[in-house]
């Protein structure tokens, strides 16, 4: 398990923190990321997805080791997270959402009400199409909320209407997106200081620096990885999710942001 660093800056003034990004895990063994998070003690941890899977069923009638990493999570620092597309049920791919689209009914993705509680109990902040207020170390707070999946949409397209209101809320913006293809999609109009994503795992495969495959962005995709812009960062995830083909030139990583105000002018 690599730990990923980036120092970012921004022309806000007031904001100094630190936050991991824990992408993708997928109900895997989530025991390398706890000593990395206990190490580094990081003012936020961020949750941008697939922590787990089918939030749409009973925690009864399955095992949910993610939910365990949230509580672990919780207790080192204030956690966040936001649903990816394994969390809504889309299953990893637009296969069920074709299905559906052939069916002619798209249903809408319905939180089983224990998940809810199970979450909340954890200590950590779930972000669906919402946002809260985090005050930093620098005094500017930040407005951090959480992008939900389009993928059981139709159309395959998020819902937007939230993002208005976020993004006029006074502070540093910072949102959790799932998705990195959404920022040239649907973000980039929006007045949002970082995004932070996971979903592309790396591209699986990395040759010449550059990752081979993606989910939602197919063949050689443009983001997935890195930071894009200074206010676009990709994590890799934190486990391999393809057993059949394991990653080549790509190890896992928890990515460590740091982020600062820019010194003003001196007059």
């Amino acid at each position: 398990m690599r730990t990923t660093r980036y120092c970012l800056t921004t022309s806000t003034p007031g904001v100094c923190f630190t936050a991991a990004v824990v992408a993708d895990l997928h109900d895997r063994d989530y025991a390398p990321i706890l000593p990395i998070l206990q190490r580094e003690k990081p003012d936020l941890i961020l949750i941008p997805g697939d922590l787990t899977e089918r939030l749409d069923i009973s925690p009864s009638e399955c095992k949910r080791p993610g939910l365990g990493m949230l509580r672990e999570c919780a207790s080192i620092a204030p956690t966040f997270y936001s649903l990816g597309n394994h969390e809504i049920g889309a299953r990893h791919s637009r296969i069920y959402t074709a299905k559906v689209a052939l069916a002619g009914e798209f249903p809408p993705f319905v939180m089983d009400p224990e998940w809810t509680e199970v979450i909340r109990d954890s200590g950590a902040t779930l972000l669906d199409n919402s946002y809260v207020i985090w005050h930093n170390h620098g005094g500017t707070p930040l407005v951090i909320g959480g992008q939900g999946s389009g993928l059981l949409r139709t159309k395959w397209i998020p819902d937007l209407d939230w993002l208005g209101d976020f993004t006029a809320i006074p502070g540093y913006k910072l949102l959790l997106c799932h998705h990195p293809e959404y920022f040239d999609r649907y973000l980039r109009p929006f007045d949002l200081d970082m995004t932070v994503s996971g979903h592309a795992h790396g591209g699986q495969w990395r040759i010449f620096g550059r990752g081979v495959y993606a989910p939602d962005q197919h063949l050689f995709p443009k983001y997935t990885s890195g930071v894009h812009e200074d206010r676009l960062v990709i994590s890799r995830g934190v486990v391999n999710t393809v057993p059949f083909a394991p990653r080549f030139f790509n190890p896992c990583e928890v990515v460590m942001l740091t982020v600062t105000s820019r010194p003003g002018r001196e007059g």
